[in-house]
């Protein structure tokens, strides 16, 4: 019987010398997302508008990691867009990262350090740095610096040590159009021959407390080389800052921009400015905010646009929104007011 366990022993010792000497998952792929449905009402100053719509806007990110055996966690995240885009793309920000001590290094279509860092006026509605839904008749702007959008490009962040956070992006060529390159399967690409390349963006960003201050901060720099000879580069630098004291969040944010127009298109010679100052308080399910936001194309009247909106957690991913928007360019015909209400699911 001895000589029997001894045998059956070996044979399971073997057995397991003989498999690979892997003992991390493989890929394991989530699924989460959000969903947005919105009805506006919408009064304007300009002719011939639809004054009731139906707005919706979402994505599904497929997300995998896996954590390997020295320690290093690889994963990917692909955006599928669930409402056709204009230009054609069904995929949005589609990367991978490797993530470690090191901090964590970005290869792919996602958004730029500066962008990814920043630090925007606090609202509980639709706000104005991430415009989902355009719902105002005016070429507002946003303090998010986004030169590059969300092409192809690499990126580093730091480990956050004692609140900070830094990173750093390049990206050879600014193509966001969805277009034959962005397979990027075979051959080499043509040398950029308009707009902008070679594409840097830093930030650096704090999320700490001082006793019962909650504060958040950020400045980000990014900057492009004209691709036509002759014309000036473009460059933009931001910052931002929330302070946040029981229920209350109040902030600001701010971008200069040097031949870039408030919505980051690059116009050689023109420079703008855009700031934003809010005001927001949660209690339990319960949010409301005030927005203003300023926008400042050099030569061209300067567009003002407020929010005041308010939020409630019916459950875990679903939200109601509601509030009103208004926005003044300064020119005739171009002034409007909108009234919103919406569903927004997260999961």
């Amino acid at each position: 019987m001895k000589k029997v366990l001894l045998g059956t022993t070996a044979l399971v010792a073997a057995g397991l010398l003989a498999q690979p000497a892997l003992a991390s998952d493989p890929i394991k792929l989530q699924v989460k997302g959000y969903y947005q449905n919105l009805v506006t009402f919408s009064d304007t100053d300009a002719a011939n508008k639809q004054d009731m719509q139906f707005r919706h806007e979402g994505e599904v990110f497929f997300i995998g990691s896996t954590k390997l055996d020295n320690g290093l966690t690889v994963g990917f995240d692909a955006q599928l867009e669930l409402v056709n885009r204009s230009d054609s793309r069904w995929m949005d920000e589609t990367y991978m990262w490797f993530e470690g001590g090191f901090g964590k290094l970005v290869l792919g279509g996602e958004n730029s350090a500066g962008y990814l860092t920043h630090v925007g006026a606090p609202s509980v509605g639709l706000g104005f740095d991430d415009r989902n839904f355009g719902v105002l008749d005016v070429n507002g702007g946003r303090t998010r610096p986004t030169l590059s959008g969300d092409s192809e490009k690499i990126t580093y962040f730091t480990p956050r040590m004692a609140g900070f956070q830094a990173g750093v992006s390049y990206n050879p060529e600014n193509d966001t159009s969805g277009g034959p390159y962005q397979n990027r399967n075979f051959g080499i690409r043509n040398d950029v021959t308009t707009g902008v390349k070679d594409i840097w963006s830093v930030g650096l960003n704090y999320d700490g407390k001082f006793d019962a201050a909650s504060i958040r901060a950020s400045i980000g720099y990014e900057s492009g080389s004209a691709a036509v000879s002759g014309q000036d580069d473009p460059s933009a630098i931001s910052v931002g800052l929330n302070v946040g004291f029981g229920g209350f969040t109040v902030g600001a944010a701010y971008t200069d921009r040097d031949n870039m127009t408030t919505n980051d298109g690059y116009t050689n010679g023109l420079d703008s400015k855009i700031y934003a100052v809010g005001i927001a308080y949660r209690t339990g399910p319960w949010g409301v905010s005030a927005l203003y936001n300023h926008n400042d194309n050099d030569g061209a009247p300067k567009n003002k646009e407020y929010e005041l909106a308010a939020s409630y957690q019916l459950g875990a991913g679903v939200q109601l929104r509601g509030g009103v928007q208004h926005g003044d360019t300064g020119s005739a015909n171009l002034d409007s007011t909108t009234v919103f209400l919406g569903t927004f699911l997260t999961f």
